[in-house]
């Protein structure tokens, strides 16, 4: 990874099924951040198209060539970007997917493995699930990418960390659950520590970036933030307003990281797959 990055966090809000407008948003921005001399902008899940689409999901699945996203290739030429769309397929699935682009070209695809359908959430009834969790080489050193839901699968991020991931970009669409008459909701609680938590077991650098707006009774809470592999905060965004956050992450720091904790390079892996094999084996007998 380059000694420093700069990493800019566009956290938006989304107008429904609007690609257009959203786009317009995506490109301003991209500029900003530009100006600012970030070396990658990353925006939330589904950044592209909004997120209660239900039957409108095929109405804006676009496949990742599409010329409706040239303008992003064309920008990416001067700032990485990470952001979120609905993604058809040649098999004319819908996926919820982030692309990495840099440079012109898709550097990497994550398609969400993780689709909750449960509460509010119906995410399998419109979109088909992803199945592989990869790390991947840019320029600017090997990352990793996980959709929301994903996040809440420790097994997902400890793959990402084992594959040689030094900065996981987590876009989500977090809606506020749990409100409290006090203090923040529990949902927003758990999600912190859970970033805070997995930065600091996997050694890695954590991108979290949430949406913010109403939509479809929906609230999107943002707090969007940078976590050290210490598990402490870079940088951090406000609660339910957009906002675009700018924060340095250091190489060397994640290099002291992985050499004072060592849990990552202690996982003993053909261990934790005989005994993930003996489970599955044992499911299957019911």
């Amino acid at each position: 990874m380059k000694k420093k990055l700069k990493i800019a966090l566009a956290q938006i809000n989304c107008r429904l099924a609007d690609i257009d407008a959203n786009l317009t948003k995506h490109l301003e921005y991209m500029d900003e951040a530009i100006r600012e001399k970030a070396d990658v902008i990353m925006f939330p899940e589904l950044s592209l198209t909004g997120y209660s689409l239900k039957d409108a999901v095929f109405d804006v699945a676009l496949p990742v060539q599409d010329k409706k996203l040239n303008d992003l290739y064309n920008a990416s030429k001067r700032i990485s970007v990470c952001f979120g769309m609905v993604e058809l397929t040649e098999k004319f699935e819908a996926k919820n997917t982030m692309l990495f682009l840099d440079k012109g070209k898709i550097v990497f695809r994550h398609r969400k493995v993780y689709l909750p359908t449960y509460g509010v959430f119906e995410e399998k009834r419109y979109f088909t699930a992803g199945n592989r969790f990869r790390g991947f080489d840019s320029r600017l050193g090997r990352f990793g990418m996980l959709i929301c839901e994903d996040m809440w699968h420790p097994t997902s991020t400890m793959i990402l960390a084992l594959d040689g991931a030094l900065v996981i970009f987590v876009g989500a669409a977090g809606v506020l659950r749990g409100a409290q008459p006090t203090g923040k909701a529990e949902n927003i609680e758990i999600w912190e520590n859970l970033n805070r938590t997995s930065a600091h077991i996997f050694t890695s650098y954590f991108i979290f970036c949430n949406r913010v707006g109403f939509e479809d009774g929906l609230l999107f809470w943002g707090g969007s933030e940078v976590i050290d592999p210490h598990g402490k905060v870079v940088a951090k965004a406000p609660y339910f307003k957009e906002h675009l956050l700018f924060a340095e992450i250091d190489g060397l720091k994640l290099k002291h990281a992985r050499i004072h904790t060592t849990l990552l390079s202690d996982e003993r892996i053909d261990l934790v797959m005989e005994e993930l094999q003996r489970i599955s084996a044992v499911t299957k007998e019911y």
